[in-house]
């Protein structure tokens, strides 16, 4: 697989009950070992090594490397 690809890690489906109802959250089981809960769509942050999973549970490319193809710096 080549380092530009995003990487799908192991995940699951859980709803949990919030202020404004229900939310089917996707967890995913983080290469160190830790549950990173994916609640929002945009970038999720394991707090055990730092690596970031869309709100589908991809793993992204580090922040570094985001706005390359844009010029955007993050």
């Amino acid at each position: 697989m080549g380092t530009n690809q995003m990487t799908v890690r192991p995940t699951r489906q859980v709803t949990e009950q919030w202020a404004d109802g229900p939310r089917t959250i996707t967890v995913v089981d983080c290469g160190c070992g830790t549950e990173v809960y994916c609640d929002s769509s945009w970038a999720n942050e394991c707090f055990s090594c730092g690596t970031e999973y869309n709100g589908g549970g991809q793993m992204l490319a580090p922040r570094s490397q985001w706005g390359e193809e844009t010029g955007e710096v993050f």
